[in-house]
């Protein structure tokens, strides 16, 4: 060969020919490929991977139509980009963000559509879309028009079914039902689920349609599911959102079947249950006994209650303190089993059976070790899925995993966002409301970034030795280079994470981690490497008595994770809080992020002017002045000279809401209530005066503060409705109420609790700028509903008395007012 001069400059030209880069294929050539490959063949995908100088061009390519804009071409070059997308497959992705969009678009209606019409429009694009289909005129559009669709009707059809008659009135039962449900509230205090509930009262026997929720002291054991239960409790309605905005449990309620809550007042008698038991009180029995040995095995300790939630998902022995400071330090999701704790253990298991495997020659050589061990993985999940109690995010990293390890099976490869997109579609299908739920959107837009940001460095994370210099490297250069690389990208992953779930953890808590990403890798290596292998040995040595070895080792690894989290949470003292903030920014945010995730690599520049226009709604829009929460009990104001108050006389969830809304922590209450300065206060009520908010500069912009009244009786109604230019009451205002606003108790009973922005114009007439409601005009399904039946009862809270509003209030009524210790008959 080496005397053949044609033979050497053939095989040199099939070596450059070799060495030259594939030229980008046509559209017509990417049709036809796809068209004509076999099933079994994997198509190229698109490389995503992109370097630097690339990603200069980007912004430069973007920037050129900042300053010169050429929209006809825009418009088809996007044509084009998303055209190639959708013939590498990625349809799929963009068919479950319309049908999630569908969702979304049905739970924001400001009123209840009817049902007809979204089936019927459904349906007949179903048929549209099946006769385009059939003739070959099937768009794209017209598919993602589907989707969007079916995702409207389903989540309709969702509230159809969750539909029922949930408790009207206040009442007074002696009940008795099957316990559904047990969670630990606190020490000997229990809130227990009861289904097929009886009323017993003035000798008649109801039978309640809904489940109820009721919280119970002085339970020296836990109840067991299937038992029954009987004891007298009094019932209210499920309860709505404190503030606009808030957490609403009548929804979670709503969906869950739930449709009374309320607390015993005697002691309850518990009956064992018939014999025989469902498949899932035994999953339930079982997740009690193995965090009972837990418990056991580590001496009730922090870390015990810790590695409980890690390993069957009971976070109710978790001290406060504990969760307090995992979330400051970024490490909340932790205790959120979703895709690390699936992904490690069904790694594991999969390793673990394969090496096992491999040490048979037989099975080596002739046996299918990797199917083996795809099946045990598959069960090591779907055991993990039950005893982890099958939350949101667990679901969706099971389908995901599923899906993995089925693609495996079947020798294809398994494409990760196509999976992610799937684990949706499905999820929404069934349970549509955890669109709305916070596990949901934040599981799901993290692991969307992560997989968009490893699809552009998956050839630097994993590439070797085709670096100039690497192969002359010596052993410890690779391994140190490799190290290094690997611990980049856990610190770009809690990063990456931590920035896409953010905007959605300051909208619904109105908090974030600033030093989340220092959290993560100090405690990442240690949960990831220690404490859940060392977890799942402990659950497959529990039937062998052998695992308090590997529960003591995990608890030395949670007691590491626990003073890391202690540490940085000390560094982000009162830089947590955020208080509200514009909602349309942080909409524009999260969508800004869900496009940069998904577009392909020449169009994520595209979500530049979504990103600047969500940072200027947070700039235009500012927070409330008075926050009106829990039916005028408790006010959020601001004073003349800026100093935040709330009138609450006491800790709650609703004063903690409410300075969550003002910025501030509970630890901060105190600082933060209402003296005798803030507001003058007699027998008929209070008077305080409100201003708006000072300027970023801590200038006053508007003119004389607005006067606030809480009346309790009719004549201070009379005359606040002169003076004030805010009425908050609990009583029915009379219609003559003069007052700019006027919130009553019909107007709580119709839109609940109240943002309000008081106007910063001095020279205009108005006081007030604008009101936000907890509820629209119109009640949806799941809203709480104030019956008629309870508008005459309660009309002022006072300290030695409750008054009541008309002498229509029944006998039943009057009777659980004289008999609870602090009031009296009047």
């Amino acid at each position: 060969m080496k005397g053949d001069k044609f033979s050497a400059g053939a095989f040199d030209s099939y070596v450059a020919l070799q060495e030259r880069p594939t030229q980008q294929r046509t559209k017509t050539q990417i049709y036809a490929k796809n068209a004509h490959t076999d099933a079994n063949v994997a198509v190229p995908e698109e490389k995503q991977s992109v370097s630097f100088w690339r990603l200069w061009q980007v912004l430069l390519e973007g920037l050129r139509f900042v300053l010169r804009p050429d929209w006809p071409a825009v418009m088809t070059y996007t044509r084009a980009a998303l055209v190639q997308d959708w013939s590498r497959g990625q349809g799929l992705v963009w068919y479950a963000l319309s049908h999630l969009a569908g969702v979304l678009v049905y739970f924001s209606l400001p009123a209840e559509p009817y049902s007809v019409l979204s089936g019927t429009p459904c349906i007949l694009l179903a048929i549209f879309v099946f006769h385009r289909w059939r003739v070959g005129r099937l768009s794209v559009g017209l598919l993602a028009l589907l989707f969007f669709a079916v995702g409207f009707f389903l989540a309709d059809l969702r509230v159809e079914y969750a539909r029922g008659d949930p408790l009207e009135r206040p009442v007074t039962r002696k009940v008795e039902g099957v316990i559904a449900g047990v969670k630990q509230s606190g020490k000997s205090a229990y809130s227990v689920i009861l289904t097929e509930v009886v009323s017993y009262s003035t000798g008649r026997t109801t039978s309640f349609p809904f489940r109820i929720r009721l919280s119970i002291k002085g339970m020296k054991t836990a109840p067991a599911m299937g038992d029954r239960m009987e004891l007298k409790a009094r019932l209210l309605p499920p309860g709505g959102v404190v503030r606009p905005g808030g957490y609403d449990f009548a929804r979670t309620a709503f969906f869950s079947g739930i449709g009374a809550v309320g607390y015993a007042l005697s002691k309850p008698v518990v009956t064992p249950g018939p014999e025989g038991t469902s498949f899932r009180q035994v999953v339930e029995y079982v997740r009690s006994g193995i965090a009972q040995r837990i418990r056991r095995v580590l001496d009730n300790s922090p870390e015990s209650s810790f590695a409980v939630a890690l390993l069957v998902g009971k976070r109710d022995y978790l001290a406060v303190d504990d969760k307090d400071a995992l979330r400051k330090a970024g490490l909340a999701h932790v205790l959120a089993i979703s895709g690390m704790h699936m992904g490690l253990v069904t790694s594991l298991v999969f390793l673990a059976v394969r090496l096992a495997l491999s040490l048979s020659q037989t099975l080596a050589l002739k046996g299918h070790i990797h199917v083996y061990a795809s099946l045990s993985a598959l069960t090591a999940a779907t055991v993990y899925l039950g005893l982890s109690g099958a939350s949101v995010a667990t679901q969706r990293a099971y389908l995901m995993a599923v899906l993995i390890l089925c693609a495996g099976l079947l020798g294809r490869r398994a494409f990760s966002v196509r999976g992610l997109a799937l684990a949706c579609l499905v999820l929404l299908s069934l349970r549509p409301e955890e669109v709305l739920a916070p596990g949901f959107q934040m599981s799901f837009i993290a692991v969307l970034a992560l997989l968009s940001a490893y699809s552009l460095g998956k050839d630097w994370l994993l590439g070797s030795g085709t670096r100039l210099g690497y192969e002359k490297a010596s052993w410890f250069q690779k391994v140190g280079r490799t190290a290094l690389k690997w611990v980049l990208a856990c610190g770009l992953t809690s990063l990456i994470a931590g920035a896409a779930t953010a905007p959605i953890a300051a909208m619904h808590f109105e908090q974030v981690a600033p030093y989340g990403l220092l959290g993560n890798i100090l405690a990442m290596p240690v949960v990831t490497f220690v404490v859940m292998p060392l977890g799942l040995l402990s659950l497959l040595a529990i039937p062998l008595g052998a695992d308090a070895f590997f529960l003591h080792g995990m608890e030395a690894g949670l007691a590491l994770v626990l003073r890391a989290a202690y540490a940085v949470s000390s560094l982000s003292e009162g830089l947590t809080s955020l208080g509200v903030a514009s909602l349309t920014g942080y909409l524009l945010v999260i969508l800004a992020i869900v496009q940069l995730s998904v577009m392909p690599l020449r169009l994520k520049w595209f979500s530049a002017p979504v990103f600047a226009a969500g940072f200027l709604a947070f700039v235009a829009d500012r927070p409330p002045d008075v926050v009106v929460a829990d039916a005028g009990k408790h006010i959020a104001f601001y004073r003349e000279d800026g100093a935040f108050r709330l009138t609450s006389s006491r800790m709650s969830f609703a004063a903690d809401s409410l300075l969550r809304a003002g910025g501030y922590s509970a630890q901060a209450f105190k600082a933060h209530k209402a003296r005798a300065p803030d507001r003058a206060c007699d027998d008929g009520g209070c008077v305080m005066k409100v201003s708006p908010q000072l300027s970023p500069r801590q200038e006053r912009i508007s003119g004389e503060p607005v006067l606030l009244a809480q009346p309790k009786t009719v004549d201070a109604i009379e005359a606040d409705c002169r003076l004030a230019t805010i009425v908050v009451t609990q009583v029915q205002a009379p219609p003559s109420c003069r007052a700019e606003l006027v919130i009553d108790q019909q107007t709580f009973g119709a839109r609940g609790s109240a943002y309000i922005w008081l106007s910063r114009d001095a020279e205009s007439g108005n006081k007030i700028k604008k009101v936000r409601w907890a509820y629209h005009a119109q009640r949806r399904p799941w809203n709480p509903i104030l019956p008629q039946a309870t508008n005459d009862l309660i009309a002022a809270e006072e300290r030695d008395h409750l008054a009541l509003n008309a002498d229509a209030a029944r006998a039943e009524d009057a009777s659980f007012v004289g008999g609870v210790g602090r009031f009296k008959r009047d």
